[in-house]
């Protein structure tokens, strides 16, 4: 009995000094936000987005993904990843973006398509023992041919302008929509840097850019104006209508700068000739002028035999 005790002993002290020896890389968890790709409005010749973050708490080194989209035949060419199907998470990263668009041609047949798409880790190169994880998102597809639409301005803000210049509104534009959407009309309304004298008010009523179904695009808006903005401060209130509605409203004080400040004095001097009625005019007839000047001179020396 005592002998039996004792060989358990020396087995169970060699069975650990052997797994001390071996190193080992303990699991973090692993997951993904959202869990799920639901686009639910889709019609032929739309293209959905949507980033999914991949979730990871101990970034310890690089980590190798792998992701496999299992969907029916039909719709696996539409879907795509800017990553690839393979790639790697940078070590220090907990949370790393992967977009995923999906693409659906003209023609496309309706219906609904579910499926998956896993993402997972790869076993660590170095001879570590390692845990395989891995993360499912949902993907559900429905294609119609509804019209859909949704859309918010989540931001307007003003640019700083150069003296001289049109009042400019900064705007992003959120469509969640399947269709492209734009506002139909805008105004501006000036003020001193009080706040309390209306010095113009314009209407704007084309030039707005679509902005495409399923995307977020920020882009900026001129009101064209003949009153000259000077250097100082200013109050604005934009207003931005879309079906007769409002669909969003800032009022907020904005810079004036001088000319030159942000675009250099040439770059100045090229948009105060575009704004002016008579300046470009007149600057191609002199530009035009000079070329006929330079030719008449270079003719007249080779006639006296001046060039060889």
């Amino acid at each position: 009995m005592f002998i039996s005790v004792r060989k358990a002993f020396f087995l169970i002290l060699a069975t650990g000094i052997f797994f001390a020896g071996i190193p080992l890389s303990y699991a973090g968890s692993f997951g993904s936000s959202p869990p799920f790709l639901n686009a639910d409005h889709l019609v032929p010749g739309a293209n959905y987005t949507q980033t999914i973050y991949l979730v990871q708490d101990q970034p310890n080194s690089d980590l190798s993904i792998h992701a496999q989209l299992t969907v029916p035949d039909s719709v696996r060419s539409w879907i795509a990843i800017d990553k690839g199907f393979d790639f790697t998470i940078p070590q220090g990263t907990r949370q790393f973006p992967v977009v995923v668009t999906v693409a659906v041609p003209q023609g496309a047949g309706l219906g609904r398509y579910s499926g998956t798409l896993v993402f997972t880790t790869a076993p660590d190169k170095s001879g570590q023992v390692t845990i395989a994880l891995g993360t499912s998102i949902a993907v559900n597809l429905t294609v119609g041919n509804d019209v859909f639409e949704k859309y918010s301005v989540p931001l307007v803000s003003f640019a700083t302008i150069e003296e001289g210049w049109n009042p400019r509104a900064i705007v992003k534009f959120e469509n969640d929509g399947n269709i492209p959407e734009s506002f139909d009309s805008a105004t501006f309304d000036l003020y001193d840097q009080y706040d309390a004298v209306r010095l113009a008010y314009i209407t704007k009523q084309s030039g707005f850019p679509e902005t495409p179904p399923f995307t977020t695009q920020q882009y900026t808006i001129e009101f064209p104006t003949d009153f000259h903005l000077g250097i100082g401060q200013y109050w604005g209130l934009v207003t931005f209508y879309k079906g007769q509605q409002v669909v969003a409203s800032q009022k907020t004080i904005f810079n004036v700068v001088a000319a030159g400040s942000l675009i250099g004095p040439l770059g100045s001097a090229l948009y105060s000739a575009q704004r002016s009625a008579w300046l470009m005019p007149a600057a191609i007839i002199i530009l035009i002028l000079i070329l006929i000047a330079g030719i008449w001179f270079y003719r007249r020396r080779r006639s006296h035999g001046i060039l060889s």
